[in-house]
């Protein structure tokens, strides 16, 4: 019977066959391995399936007088050929990301028309989002507002994966979307992973990388089925602009788990700084009180207060007296911006 994974780590079938029968047996000789193949259809093809364990260094060869085969160790035999093959699919998919990305270049050339392509069905849509996030080398910038192709509540594996790669990710909430009910959990469980949010108001839906951008079709109502992916031209150069114009003038996500030291009794506490990254998102008195678990006058009552102690006018002028102050740190998300 054909073990698929020996099979995926590059062992034959004869190959297969021979390392379960050595498994169980003492350092054998050439002599005894055709007396333990002896009667197999593939015994004739045992000494070629020996030297292919041998090459693959899951058998080694002992200095003994007539010499002696010996199954290495399976654990560490069979996890080096694991780590080589790990290391051989890294290496391939790198390889396959260049040559989509040269296929798309030289095809950009041929037809200036195809800087700009029409996407349409969700399935076609979720694929190009896979497209983008494989491709992308140093940074991974994104606008997440509502609606969604998908629960906005559930983590982004591909974003984990980029951050653990060290690829930078920021993303700008739109304050809709951090007021829906869970988000604000939803983006702290995001903070350990190193994404940095901040929020403002923006409607725009966007997926952008260093080569290509993603944005739905229409905005007004949102086509959530139909997005054009924009690849390098002067119209990325001018969304990628566009993006850190908002960004400059959001205001960072606080997190509770990111508390910066700060000296003095003006330092906030940590109910302070989640009242002000409420604020910052623009969520309204009552929302506050649910989050923090108080009475709507409650709520009330501690934003006037923070609001004089920051010498604030406005909710406005407060979060920017708090990102002044370094009371609101950046942090992380976790969710798609895109979908």
């Amino acid at each position: 019977m054909i073990d698929t994974v020996l099979q995926a780590l590059g062992l034959s079938t004869n190959e297969q066959a021979l390392y379960e029968l050595l498994l169980a047996q003492p350092p054998i000789t050439l002599e005894g391995l055709h007396a333990l193949t002896a009667g197999r259809v593939w015994a004739v093809d045992a000494e070629a399936a020996l030297r292919g364990l041998e090459e693959l260094a899951l058998v080694t060869r002992l200095p003994t007088d007539p010499p002696r085969f010996a199954v290495v160790p399976v654990d560490a035999g069979l996890e080096a050929l694991l780590a080589a093959r790990e290391q051989a699919l890294v290496a391939a998919r790198q390889r396959m990301n260049q040559l989509a990305v040269r296929y798309r270049q030289a095809a950009i050339t041929e037809d200036p028309l195809d800087l700009v392509e029409v996407v349409h069905g969700r399935e076609a849509v979720q694929a190009r989002f896979k497209e983008l996030y494989r491709t992308v080398r140093t940074e991974m910038r994104g606008i997440d507002a509502p609606p969604y192709l998908a629960d906005p509540l559930d983590d982004n594996g591909e974003e984990l994966r980029l951050l653990r790669e060290g690829v930078r990710y920021r993303v700008l909430y739109d304050r809709q979307a951090v007021g829906l009910p869970g988000r604000t959990p939803a983006i702290e469980r995001g903070v350990v992973i190193g994404e940095e949010a901040r929020v403002t108001d923006v409607s725009l839906k966007l997926l952008l990388s260093e080569t290509a951008a993603m944005v739905p079709l229409r905005s007004q109502p949102v086509d959530l089925e139909t997005w054009l992916v924009i690849h390098d031209s002067v119209l990325l150069d001018a969304i990628s602009e566009l993006f850190e114009m908002y960004w400059e003038r959001a205001v960072p996500l606080h997190s509770k788990q990111e508390q910066p030291v700060m000296a003095g009794h003006d330092a906030p506490s940590e109910t302070d700084r989640a009242l002000l990254s409420l604020l910052a998102a623009g969520q309204t008195d009552q929302a506050i009180a649910d989050s923090l678990g108080w009475h709507e006058r409650t709520a009330h009552r501690h934003l006037r207060a923070m609001m004089q102690r920051l010498d604030a006018a406005t909710r406005f002028q407060a979060g920017y007296q708090a990102v002044r102050r370094g009371w609101l740190t950046e942090s992380g998300g976790g969710t798609d911006a895109a979908r």
